[in-house]
Formats: structure tokens, C-alpha cells, sequence
């Protein structure tokens, strides 16, 4: 047993740590996207306004590019400016047409494989209102991607960064929330420009669906077979123990008759019971008597099907119930030893069913001498039988000692006895209520009990009505 739980506690470890490893993967997985995703964003916004970057960047040029001229005429008065105007005129249009080159050959890709070039985002204020368009670029480019997570873009502060908080996957803020890497667009002031991911565990959860349900299932079969074992080992323990109770009662219970019978024999060897009559009837009748008793029990025991399997073998037959049941209180009024008032009424004079005769008769006979057996020196007992208009309803009611009701669900398993003790006041294979309930159940009937300790118990019988 306690391997078995070992083993399950051991799965479900497993399982929990591969799910978890799966959840940072995806988890820094979705971070990757929302980082190629804020390049891409930034790269769209310098695109979208590149024309009049452009303007402005010409202008300063200009501006710098007259400055720079100014200073070298002064230094060296002899220099032509026309000339050097024209010089650098040159150089400025060579690097813008290989900076274009490059920027075309990014733009081929489907993202970018690299930081944009640090002048790019000098030449971008970020301001609210550039936040503002990067987040709804931002928005359009996760719905495309299919990524439902909320991200906001915004600029940070930092006075000092860890080399390593730079180059990590994941990254967190104060409030626990998911970031990107930062991106240094202003070294005079620290300020970074990072994408704030909110709550993408839903997200990631969605995403690991396929997994969260596999491992489910996979823990409620287990949890499911560990029940079902302990469920099998606890059946298994209370037959292994109905079984010994009942090879020790039937032990017992042949043995005592045998007993009886070879006392009886021996008395009239060696007593000389043979000479005298009347011993010689006592000794015979209960000889009798006792062997009366074994064929029974032996009839009985050979009569039920011990594992369930095939059941009795029944003969169907149409024949009246209430005939049937007299004859049974007349059988049992035979050889009484308690005072027994027996009480017959019905609904209908005739009342028919198809079933075997005898086995029925075998049920009807095990209930009365059943509420016989247990029930003080008066026995009352009522049966009524009620016609239904597809069924017939049998009771069997008595004043005896009555059943507790914690044993009800219990009476009809095999080798069943409702404890009292070490010591059984009356003696019995549990085999009775059992053949009963299997008799019926093979006549598609239902039988159940009504009782409680002191009160006596009531046996009701439901069987389909004959067609005739």
C-alpha cells in the first residue's frame, strides 16, 4: 500500500514539474514575441514618420554642416567653401544611401534581427502622444500575432540597471508585473522604453490547455484506479472473511447433526435400545429429525450459485400466488416449537404470475421461518399481497427482533450475519436472504426491507404479474 501511494505522489510530482517547466517556457516565450513585437512597433512608428524625421534631420545637418564650414574657412582662410560645401554635400548623400540599403534589406524580413541603429530612436521624442500610437501599433501587432495579452508601452527611469536584468528573459517590475528588456533611448537622463505585460497567466493557461487536460485526466485515472484498488482489497478482505465464517458455521452446523446421529446408533448398540421400543422410537426420531436438518442445509448450499454467475435454474410457470403461500404456512405450522399466529390477505381471490413455482415457494418458506427463527416465544406474522396493475406486491412482516438499519444494505450479501457477538443464538449459513435476493433478481423482481431493532422487520417482494 505504501508503495502505491509513493508511486502516485511521485507521478504527480512529475507531472507538476513538467507542467511548470512548460509554463516558464511559454511564459518566456510569450515575452520573446511581445519584445520582437515592440522592435517591430518602433521600427513601424520611424517608417510611418520618416519623412519628416528626414526634414528635421536635414535641417540640423544643414545647420551643423554650415557651422562646421564657417569654422574650417576661418582656420584656413584659403579653403574654396563652395568646394567643401559640395564635399561634404557628397558624404551626406553616400551614407544616407547606404543607411536606405540596409533599412530596405530589414524591412524584407518578416521582423528584425537586430536593434534598430541608435540614431533612430534619437530622432524620436517620446512623448504621451507617441506612447499613445506605439500602444495602439502595439495592440494591432499582438492581434495579428493572436496574442490576447494586455501590454502597455512606457518610459522608465532607472538610476542603475544589473548587467544581468539587461540580457534576461524574464523580467519583472515592482508590481510583480512581466516586462520586456529595456531600451536605452536617453543615456543623459536613464531613461528606458519597455512594454509592461498585465496578467498573462489566463493566456499562457489557454495556450497549455491540451497539457492541463492530458494531466487531469491522467490524475483522476490514477486517483481513480488507487480508489478502485483499495475498493477491490477491502471486497476482497470481507469475502476472504464471509468465507472462513461460513466453512466454521458449516463445519459446525454438519458436524452437530452427525454427531447427534452416531450418539443416537451407539446408544442402541451398546444400551440395549434395540430391545426396548419405545427408546428405539425416540432414538430414530430424532435420528430423523437431524438428518432432516443436514438434507437441508446441504439442499440449500447446493442450491445457491456461490459466485453470482449463472444463478439458479428456473422452470417458469403460471400458478397462483395465494394458494402458493398458504401452502407455505402450512408447511411451516409443522413441527412449531413457538407460539405462531399467521395473517393471509389480499387485494384480489386470484392472483397469477409466471415464475418458477418452487423457487418462489423456497423464498416464501426462508422469510417465514427467517421471522420465525428471529423472534421472541410469540410470533405474529402478517403477509399481504397487493395487486398492482402490472405488478404484485408481496409483504412479509413480523414482530421479531428487528435488523439495524446501518446492516440493510448487507443482509442480502452472501454469508452475511448480522453480528451479535462471538455467539449465534440461532444457527445459519448466510446463505438465506442471499438466495432470496438472487432468485428474485433472476425473476426481474425487487425485494427490500423495512426494520429496526425491537420493531420488527418487513420483507416487501415485487414481481411482474402474469399476461394470462
Amino acid at each position: 500500500m505504501l508503495m502505491i501511494v509513493l508511486t502516485l505522489v511521485g507521478i504527480i510530482v512529475v507531472l507538476s514539474i513538467w507542467l511548470f517547466g512548460s509554463y516558464k517556457s511559454r511564459q518566456e516565450l510569450v515575452v520573446s514575441d511581445i519584445e520582437r513585437s515592440l522592435f517591430n512597433v518602433i521600427q513601424t512608428y520611424y517608417d510611418d514618420h520618416e519623412e519628416g524625421f528626414r526634414e528635421m534631420r536635414v535641417r540640423n545637418n544643414k545647420q551643423h554642416e554650415n557651422r562646421f564650414i564657417t569654422r574650417i574657412v576661418e582656420l584656413y582662410p584659403e579653403l574654396n567653401k563652395e568646394k567643401l560645401s559640395a564635399v561634404l554635400d557628397s558624404l551626406g548623400r553616400e551614407r544616407r544611401k547606404t543607411f536606405e540599403r540596409k533599412r530596405v534589406r530589414t524591412a524584407d524580413r518578416e521582423e528584425p534581427s537586430q536593434i534598430f541603429p541608435s540614431f533612430m530612436l534619437q530622432n524620436i521624442e517620446f512623448n504621451d502622444t507617441t506612447l499613445r500610437q506605439m500602444n495602439v501599433l502595439m495592440d494591432e501587432v499582438l492581434k495579428s500575432k493572436n496574442i490576447s495579452v494586455p501590454v502597455n508601452i512606457e518610459l522608465e527611469i532607472l538610476d542603475s540597471l544589473p548587467r544581468h536584468s539587461v540580457h534576461a528573459q524574464i523580467r519583472t517590475d515592482e508590481s510583480g508585473n512581466l516586462t520586456t528588456r529595456p531600451i536605452l533611448i536617453n543615456s543623459h537622463n536613464n531613461e528606458f522604453l519597455i512594454a509592461k505585460i498585465d496578467d498573462p497567466n489566463a493566456y499562457i493557461l489557454v495556450k497549455m490547455g491540451w497539457q492541463l487536460m492530458l494531466s487531469m485526466v491522467l490524475v483522476l485515472a490514477l486517483f481513480g484506479s488507487f480508489i478502485y484498488l483499495l475498493w477491490t482489497i477491502n471486497r476482497q478482505n470481507k469475502l476472504a472473511l464471509m468465507h472462513k465464517t461460513f466453512v466454521n458455521n458449516m463445519t459446525h452446523e454438519l458436524k452437530t447433526p452427525v454427531a447427534t446421529v452416531m450418539a443416537a446408533i451407539e446408544a442402541v448398540q451398546r444400551y440395549g435400545a434395540k430391545d426396548d421400543s419405545v427408546r428405539m422410537e425416540k432414538y430414530l426420531d430424532l435420528s430423523r429429525r437431524e438428518l432432516d436438518h443436514l438434507s437441508q442445509m446441504i439442499e440449500r448450499v447446493l442450491h445457491f450459485d456461490m459466485n453470482g454467475d449463472n444463478g439458479v435454474k428456473l422452470e417458469f410457470a403460471n400458478f397462483d400466488v395465494i394458494k402458493l403461500i398458504n401452502s407455505c404456512i402450512e408447511t411451516a405450522k409443522i413441527g412449531l416449537q413457538k407460539d405462531v399466529q399467521f395473517s393471509l390477505t389480499s387485494t384480489s381471490p386470484l392472483v397469477l404470475i409466471d415464475a418458477d413455482e418452487a423457487h418462489i415457494k423456497n423464498v416464501i418458506t426462508n422469510l417465514i421461518d427467517n421471522a420465525v427463527k428471529y423472534s421472541a416465544e410469540h410470533v405474529d406474522i402478517t403477509i399481504s399481497i397487493v395487486e398492482q396493475s402490472k405488478n404484485i406486491e408481496i409483504r412479509i412482516k413480523d414482530n421479531g427482533l428487528g435488523i439495524a438499519p446501518i446492516y440493510h444494505k448487507n443482509i442480502f450479501d452472501r454469508f452475511f450475519r448480522v453480528p451479535v457477538g462471538n455467539l449465534y443464538s440461532v444457527k445459519g449459513f448466510g446463505l438465506g436472504l442471499a438466495y432470496v435476493k438472487q432468485v428474485i433478481d433472476q425473476h426481474h423482481g425487487f425485494i427490500e426491507v423495512e426494520s429496526a431493532l425491537e420493531k420488527g422487520t418487513t420483507f416487501i417482494i415485487i414481481l411482474t404479474k402474469s399476461n394470462a
